[in-house]
């Protein structure tokens, strides 16, 4: 997600916040994947990292 999407409003609640969810891989304890983007008020999905590993 780049920058200026980052920056936009919710368009379920128009909150800007958002909370980055991450999935630690069990092999590297310091990596870890993205595994949704989400708004802090209302919980909308901006993006989820499963549908993205399906894309590619």
């Amino acid at each position: 997600m780049k920058m200026e999407e980052l920056l936009k409003k919710c368009p379920e609640c128009g909150s800007q916040d958002k909370t980055v969810q991450r999935k630690i891989m069990d092999e590297h304890r310091a990596h870890a994947t993205t595994k949704a983007i989400v708004c802090e008020k209302c919980g909308y999905v901006f993006e989820s990292g499963e549908n993205k590993e399906s894309e590619e």
